[in-house]
Parts: structure tokens; C-alpha cells; sequence
């Protein structure tokens, strides 16, 4: 996915049926943790017709705020049929304020970002982060 929308959901933890689903459809849906399972956010968000599902941190006094987070499975027996992931609180935030502070309602991304085989000296990085 090139030049697609990362739209943060409304309401932010997409725990509940989104409410701009128009703006989610065909995009991707930036979501926050908390109060519901990873999996019910990602349902959530596909049946308002997002394709794909970016789960982080919103909360800077978290002590998981600076850590990757595994995405663990509820134990239901419900499916979705959209990739999901995980980015890391500082980074979500930093979206988040710059399109308030832009007053955006998205910031577009080139999805997947894959570096299996790039050595960390080669990774162009966001310098907030101290690998």
C-alpha cells in the first residue's frame, strides 16, 4: 500500500462500532490500546471497511509507553481478514499531535515497512528513537 490514509479512529480505542467509517474505508485505522482486545479493535475497524489496523500507545505515563507490545489473541473464536500491528507509543503520539497541530484528518504511509534484512546502521529512523 502506497500513499494510503492512517486515520485515526473515532472513537480513539475503536472498541465500539467506529463512527468514521467513511474516512476508514480503504485506509488504514490508527487505533489506541486500551479497554478492549486487540482483536475486537481490528473487527472493529475491518467491518467499517478499513484495510489494516495500526494499534499503539497513546498513554505517555504507561510504563509500556516506550516498549513494543505483543499482540496476543482474546481466545474467542472470532477471525478478521485485515493485518494488524503494533507501533510504539512515541511514535503514534507524535502522529497524533502533528495532525491536530496541522489540523489533518490523516497523514498518508507506504505500507509494508519490512527491514528483516537491513543492518540497524542502514535504517533511516525517526530520531526520537535511541536505537
Amino acid at each position: 500500500m502506497e500513499g494510503v490514509a492512517l486515520v485515526p479512529t473515532i472513537p480513539a480505542e475503536a472498541c465500539a462500532k467506529v463512527i468514521n467509517g467513511m474516512a476508514l474505508r480503504g485506509n488504514v485505522a490508527l487505533i489506541d490500546r486500551g479497554e478492549c482486545s486487540f482483536l475486537t479493535k481490528t473487527i472493529n475497524v475491518e467491518l467499517a471497511g478499513a484495510n489494516a489496523a495500526i494499534i499503539t500507545e497513546f498513554n505517555n505515563e504507561s510504563s509500556e509507553f516506550d516498549y513494543y507490545i505483543e499482540m496476543i489473541h482474546d481466545n474467542t473464536n472470532r477471525e478478521t481478514h485485515i493485518p494488524a500491528g503494533f507501533l510504539l507509543g512515541r511514535n503514534g503520539v507524535i502522529i497524533r499531535n502533528t495532525l491536530q497541530r496541522l489540523k489533518r484528518a490523516h497523514a498518508l504511509v507506504n505500507l509494508p515497512v519490512n527491514l528483516t534484512f537491513t543492518p540497524p546502521s542502514k535504517i533511516n529512523h525517526p530520531p526520537w528513537l535511541g536505537w
